[in-house]
């Protein structure tokens, strides 16, 4: 355990070894890939299980549409590389990158529930799906991203200009 740790201090001013780099890299992929997996799993329990005919709400003068499984890849891709992306910004940016990406997706998420809970022509079983879809891939999107992220203490500070 010591011998880690002091590898982990002698491996330069970034203090980041080789290793964790690498995890960090591969994780952020995984994660998003585990957002769809999550999003599909439950889209499927839902309508094979439960039987409900999952269906998108209406807005405006449209109507209402069968949720597909091609639609819930793009969106949790989508979601997934927003959150991501987001994270890479911050972290390039702020020195406090993971706090301020666990409050911006806290609040994006809730943002995004307003869908699901607003249209019309559903019923209250595919509005439950919907939210829990969304709840489902974005509490592993945050739950899983900020462990990838390093604490506040190996952020480079700003340089005064």
């Amino acid at each position: 355990m010591a011998s880690s740790r002091q590898s982990a201090e002698s491996a330069g001013s970034s203090g980041v070894t080789r290793g964790s780099l690498w995890r960090r890299h591969a994780a952020r992929p995984v994660t998003v890939a585990l957002g769809v997996l999550t999003a599909l799993a439950v889209w499927t329990v839902s309508e094979l299980v439960f039987g409900v005919d999952v269906r998108q709400p209406a807005f405006g003068t449209g109507v209402p549409q069968d949720l597909t499984a091609g639609a819930i890849v793009v969106a949790s891709v989508a979601a997934g590389l927003a959150a991501w992306l987001a994270l890479v910004l911050l972290e390039r940016f702020t020195r406090h990158a993971r706090a301020a990406w666990v409050a911006l997706a806290s609040f994006v998420l809730a943002a995004s529930l307003g869908a699901p809970l607003s249209g019309g022509g559903i019923d209250g079983g595919s509005r439950l799906v919907l939210v829990s879809l969304h709840l489902t891939v974005g509490a592993l999107l945050i739950v899983l991203l900020v462990r990838t992220s390093r604490p506040a203490r190996w952020a480079t500070p700003r340089r005064d200009r």
